[in-house]
């Protein structure tokens, strides 16, 4: 995947997000490609957001993006903090709560340099598992790789700081 293609599959996954929390924008299924069903994804939050139509994602329409896939994340943290039926998390899986631990680690990808970057996806995979152990390690805690409640409600502490 080329670094352009990386960036509009972060931007869909961030937009399908969206649309899964709120509903208000269709259903995107990220695939790194910026065809038809994204540009209409993209136009469609740019009218709920208020912001120029162009189907574009400029800086203006990114920032927006994001903050709206932080709130979506913030508004379902309450309810994957309970949901006891989806812990521990672990390689393989693929579910909501995957992308949101993958978003949460992207985050501390970016902002600390002993986490390596992450592709914000539903998957759990060999990079997800690398920096969830280095997350427990952090926290001290056993380093198996998986995301028990523990290790996902530090991760959570840590992100909503």
């Amino acid at each position: 995947m080329t670094e352009k293609q990386k960036a509009i599959y972060e931007a869909q996954g961030y937009l399908r997000n969206i649309s899964r929390a709120f509903g208000e924008i269709p259903l995107l299924i990220p695939d790194g490609i910026f065809g038809e069903e994204t540009e209409k994804t993209v136009l469609a939050f740019q009218k709920k957001q208020g912001l120029e139509e162009t189907g574009i994602i400029n800086y203006e329409t990114w920032t927006a993006i994001v903050d709206e896939n932080d709130r979506a994340f913030f508004i379902s943290s309450d309810s994957l903090l309970i949901a006891n039926e989806e812990f521990p998390l672990r390689r393989g899986m693929q579910s909501g709560t995957v992308a949101h631990l993958n978003t949460m680690l992207q985050r501390l990808g970016e902002s600390y340099g002993n986490f390596s970057t992450i592709e914000v996806s539903d998957v759990f995979d060999a990079e997800t598992e690398r920096n969830v152990k280095q997350w427990q390690r952090v926290i001290r805690t056993e380093e198996t790789g998986e995301v028990d409640k523990l290790t996902w409600e530090r991760l959570v502490e840590w992100y909503v700081r």
